[in-house]
């Protein structure tokens, strides 16, 4: 399974929207670092991440339907997390309203939206973007 930086921004959103992921601050002037795979030119499976010093966030992770149950989303989860420690973040953070289960199974766990630091809260994607209802997980990576 190859792995590599994604930038066809249509693409990237195209995939985020039909999985009804937040993508109304995703453009040309600021796109978080997103990476995937890909067939035949074709983004099958994608996740970003932003980084902020010692912490990060994961902030999309989507697969086309065509290709769930395939082990691509924990393949990037594991690649999003072993690219953010080589790149000194500590501690990744997320937020989502339907994948507590899965990221749980992957050792994420469940924080208070109080204990996120200032780099995360102050994203989009934590300050407006996603519901207030939404899970925050984290998970050290380095250390």
């Amino acid at each position: 399974m190859h792995i590599e930086p994604i930038t066809e921004l249509d693409q990237i959103v195209s995939l985020l929207a039909a999985n009804g992921l937040p993508v109304s601050d995703i453009s040309h002037d600021y796109c978080p670092l997103f990476f995937g795979i890909q067939s035949d030119s074709c983004i099958k499976a994608v996740i970003g991440l932003e980084l902020f010093g010692s912490v990060g966030l994961i902030r999309s992770l989507a697969v086309s339907k065509a290709c769930r149950g395939q082990s691509f989303g924990r393949h990037l989860v594991d690649f999003a997390e072993y690219y953010a420690a080589e790149h000194g973040i500590e501690i990744l953070f997320l937020l989502t309203t339907t994948a507590t289960v899965f990221f749980h199974q992957l050792g994420y766990e469940q924080v208070e939206r109080s204990d996120v630091p200032r780099d995360i809260r102050t994203t989009s994607q934590f300050s407006s973007l996603c519901p207030a209802s939404s899970a925050v997980l984290c998970k050290r990576v380095v250390g």
